[in-house]
């Protein structure tokens, strides 16, 4: 987030992430290298919607599968930032459906 705001953290470095995974219980950091660009607010939206829908729907596990997320990402690059936020929310979850099939379900 803060590579999005005005001075001194815009567009310098790398970001981390700290977390517990759950099998085993571990706490990790993950570290990642920013854009050259600053991330648009739809863009940082759109991951923390991501996000908060899969882990409510005890998926977080599919995370971890690339070619998943590809997808999944790749049918959100069209939308809009005009988009109202419950319309956004209803794409991130037809993107995840499209890709996976319903969130909560099981293969």
């Amino acid at each position: 987030m803060l590579g999005n705001l005005p001075g001194p953290f815009r567009g310098h470095g790398g970001g981390h992430l700290d977390m517990t995974l759950r099998h085993p219980y571990e706490d990790r950091k993950l570290t990642f290298d920013r854009h050259t660009r600053a991330y648009r607010l739809l863009d940082t939206f759109l991951l923390e919607e991501l996000l908060s829908q899969i882990v409510a729907a005890n998926e977080a596990h599919r995370l971890g599968d690339p070619d998943l997320l590809g997808q999944v990402v790749g049918r959100l690059t069209s939308l809009s930032p005009w988009m109202t936020r419950r319309r956004l929310s209803e794409a991130v979850a037809e993107a995840w459906r499209g890709s996976h099939g319903p969130l909560g379900s099981r293969p």
